[in-house]
């Protein structure tokens, strides 16, 4: 839920595009898909591959893409000082 949350105020202050705010809600539901019990054993079991290896890499590779999103955007300029 962090991702999401990070997503959607991102998205509500103006700093991130439609289009990456689409991608941060389809990284949450990846990253959900993770916490689920389809198998008792194998690459969907709780403790499978899936939980502990591409649910870390969704979030780790969100973090990178957002954070140079705005380590890129220019500062804002105040006006009327």
């Amino acid at each position: 839920m962090l991702i999401m949350a990070g997503t959607f105020g991102l998205w509500r202050a103006g700093l991130i595009s439609n289009a990456l705010f689409a991608a941060g809600v389809a990284a949450v539901v990846l990253v959900l898909l993770g916490g689920t019990t389809w198998l008792s054993g194998g690459f969907w079991a709780p403790y499978g591959a899936y939980s502990r290896f591409v649910s870390p890499i969704i979030g780790l590779v969100w973090v990178l893409v957002v954070s140079r999103v705005l380590l890129t955007r220019s500062p804002a300029t105040r006006t009327g000082w």
